[in-house]
């Protein structure tokens, strides 16, 4: 029993100090999009941003008109209403006439075997005349000049993908928990804060922000490879990547904003199409093998400063000097996350718990419903986001 403990505590309270280390090192090296340095080109190339949107009428008009707004001197705005039910179709009409930049896409059907969304950046591509494409969300604001930077961006750093992270708008303290805990995971998970690094092999899609160069699109399968895939900001990234392209990743903090959900309960139900899909294939052997090495994790420094083993009490002492060290060390510009980077645990837990209400609501209803449409889980096996990484187009 003892050596059960030993091992338990000294392999998992090791995990957390990999973690930290990780962390630590990450967010002194992930870039922040405003400070960085580049140079205007001396003509613009066309660019082209589409905007799917099913159901977004609470949304659409205020951020299509940050787009809208911006002063950018070659651009298209394409705004493709999936099949909204709600008067987004018609906010987008209304847009569409009374600003020549911009281009309705109206969808009614949606062809067998495709995701929604997909298949709305699929139709928008297929309009857009852009050298450069820009694929974003319906809700996504836009500070002033932003497009012109971007562009310049990669222009000046030659890249042919430029994925943002937009700063998410909180409403409640346990929201801003549970999504910086996801945030973590993320850079975790796709080791995006190295992917500027020549031997790296990160793959990184952000759905606020994914610019990408059409020339490089077009040497990829395109969307019709990821048509039934619910990580397809991922996705475009790995198109990206196959293609031999290169990729820079920033945090946006200045320039893009986002009410990601207005509450936990939104959060539970909007991650429901990802965390049982291509967070564990469907499996619910994995999934409860994913969910039972959370709980295993986020207990162990605390079974092992209890313990009467030396080492243990070491190795739990480290972590959570870590802990707080982190916790300081990375809010750098915004102390009043603080409290929310030290309950890091608690929302780990709160996500576990999200990944098993997502898994029965996907058993119960045999498949997910997002948007408005079901999709049965005989339709589609996701990768997961380590498969999805690590695959490569034939």
């Amino acid at each position: 029993m003892q050596t059960t403990l030993l091992i338990y505590g000294l392999l998992f309270c090791g995990a957390w100090i990999a973690i930290y280390a990780y962390l630590m090192r990450a967010t002194k090296v992930l870039p922040l999009f405003h400070q960085q340095e580049f140079s205007e080109p001396q003509q613009w190339p066309h660019l082209s941003v589409i905007v799917p949107a099913c159901n977004e009428a609470e949304h659409i008009e205020a951020a299509a008109k940050s787009l809208i707004e911006q002063d950018y001197p070659n651009l298209e705005i394409i705004l493709v209403n999936d099949r909204s039910q709600d008067n987004t179709g018609e906010i987008i009409e209304r847009l569409a006439t009374s600003n020549p930049q911009v281009k309705a896409v109206h969808i009614e059907t949606l062809p067998d075997n495709w995701l929604g969304k997909v298949h709305a950046l699929h139709q928008g591509q297929q309009v857009a005349s852009g050298e450069w494409l820009l694929f974003t969300d319906a809700d996504i604001h836009y500070a002033p000049g932003l497009l012109r930077r971007a562009v310049s961006y990669v222009l000046t750093h030659q890249v042919d993908q430029l994925a943002l992270l937009p700063r998410v708008i909180l409403h409640s303290f346990w929201l801003q928990v549970a999504i910086r805990t996801f945030g973590l995971l993320f850079f975790l998970t796709t080791r995006a804060p190295s992917i500027t690094q020549p031997e790296s092999k990160a793959v990184i899609g952000i759905g606020a922000f994914n610019l990408v160069r059409r020339d490089t699109v077009a040497r990829t399968p395109g969307f019709e490879w990821l048509r039934m895939d619910t990580v397809d900001d991922m996705g475009v990234g790995l198109l990206i990547s196959n293609a031999g392209g290169r990729t820079h990743f920033a945090r946006a903090d200045n320039d893009l904003s986002v009410t990601w959900y207005a509450s936990i309960a939104g959060m539970f139900r909007g991650l429901e199409k990802n965390l049982f899909g291509p967070g564990a294939n469907y499996r619910l052997s994995k999934l409860i093998t994913q969910v039972g090495l959370i709980w295993a994790l986020v207990a162990a420094p605390f079974i092992s400063i209890f313990s009467s083993s030396p080492w243990l009490i070491a190795a739990a002492v480290l972590v959570f000097v870590m802990y707080l060290t982190f916790s300081v060390f990375f809010v750098r510009e915004k102390q009043s996350e603080t409290l929310s980077l030290l309950l890091f645990p608690v929302g780990l837990l709160l996500l576990s718990m999200m990944m098993l209400w997502a898994g029965f609501q996907c058993i119960m209803n045999n498949g997910i419903e997002w948007r408005g449409t079901h999709y049965s889980c005989l339709l589609y096996t996701s990768p997961s986001p380590r498969d999805l990484l690590s695959h490569r187009v034939g």
